[in-house]
């Protein structure tokens, strides 16, 4: 997209939209298939070669589709955790925060309640492309073990499976009950899938207080997590970039802490650049570092890089990250700003906003 179709009427930047599924590419697909069809070995090695092809969309869904087939037939351990260890450091806003829920200590405590492993049986046929299975598998846990944790915890994976196979309106439900349930880890990915439905509502001031309160809590001060954390902070920093001036929780904060609004944008992409152990989108460093507080454009260079490699959808989402944050970091008193700048645009074909 130019530059200037990325701008409304009056040549501001337009808000970010909501994130847009991930589908499995057609190659990965075929592995599963293989999967399906009872030929593992012929799966891992299809698999195992895609993942191993590089830092891409494709490499990252068949590392997921490899943990998938790893969880289902030898648990957690091993083999899986270093799968998913690989999805969590990719760029994937769906399966990346997913992969690092499943590395947390929380989620294999959680899921040892779990005496007839319903869980990780129906996560592993989702993550192999047996939705249907999935979703009685889900159902069925949170029907059973309603109540308790592990009942809560399946409710938030039924309504990630919902989320991820486009019923939203189905997935509102079980995951709105589960923030309110849950807290640290569980409620923060909660709020974070909740608040993906409601920007996609157009519920801005909700969506604005349910990425807060999952920020918050994904932080592992909170328990939370390490790997899930920057993943909220990226969903709740580019609402606050696109909607600044339509949340009523950005004027709050600027009354209450007498900051200013480029701050409160700023907040988000800083909490999570230290917490590097697990996942680090390119989408924190172009948050964080385009900010005149530090100028660092090396960094967002490099990020919009990364982004280009991984796939042409999440590189548009840099650029848009960008033109977002622009009327936040412009500083005409900062030469050095200025000029990194127009160079950045000059370099993504983006117009000027206002």
């Amino acid at each position: 997209m130019t530059g200037q179709s990325l701008l409304d009427s009056d040549g501001r930047a337009l808000p970010l939209p909501p994130d847009p599924l991930s589908p499995v590419p057609d190659e990965v697909e075929r592995g599963l298939a293989a999967y399906r069809a009872g030929d593992a070995p012929e799966a891992r090695a299809l698999l195992a070669t895609i993942a191993g092809t590089g830092r891409t969309t494709v490499s990252g869904h068949a590392a997921m589709a490899l943990a998938g087939i790893e969880l289902g037939e030898n648990g957690l351990g091993g083999s899986c955790r270093t799968w998913l260890e690989q999805v969590a450091a990719g760029e994937d806003p769906w399966l990346g925060p997913l992969a690092a829920v499943m590395l947390a200590p929380d989620f294999q405590s959680y899921t040892s309640l779990d005496s007839d492993r319903v869980l990780l049986r129906s996560l592993a046929a989702q993550l192999t492309g047996d939705l249907d299975t999935a979703r009685n598998g889900f159902e069925q846990a949170a029907d059973v073990h309603e109540g308790t944790e592990t009942g809560d915890l399946a409710g938030l994976l039924l309504g990630n499976l919902l989320l991820q196979s486009g019923d939203q309106a189905a997935a509102l439900k079980p995951l709105r009950y589960a923030r309110e349930m849950c807290d640290g880890l569980f409620a923060g990915y909660a709020g974070y899938l909740e608040g993906h439905v409601l920007i996609g509502q157009d519920e801005r001031n909700q969506a604005g207080k349910v990425l807060r309160y999952a920020h918050r809590e994904s932080h592992p001060a909170r328990g939370g997590s390490a790997g899930l954390h920057p993943w909220v902070a990226v969903r709740f920093g580019e609402l606050l970039a696109g909607e600044t001036f339509a949340l009523d929780l950005v004027y709050d904060q600027m009354e209450n802490s007498g900051v200013s609004e480029g701050e409160v944008v700023r907040e988000p992409f800083e909490s999570a650049l230290d917490l590097t152990e697990v996942s680090r989108p390119a989408l924190v460093d172009i948050g964080f570092h385009l900010f005149p507080y530090t100028a660092e454009f090396g960094p967002v260079h490099a990020g919009l890089e990364r982004l280009k490699t991984w796939s042409d959808e999440r590189y548009e989402r840099g650029r848009r990250l960008v033109l977002a944050l622009h009327t936040h970091v412009e500083d005409s008193r900062n030469e050095r700003c200025t000029r990194g700048l127009a160079e950045l645009r000059e370099k993504l074909g983006l117009a000027q906003p206002r």
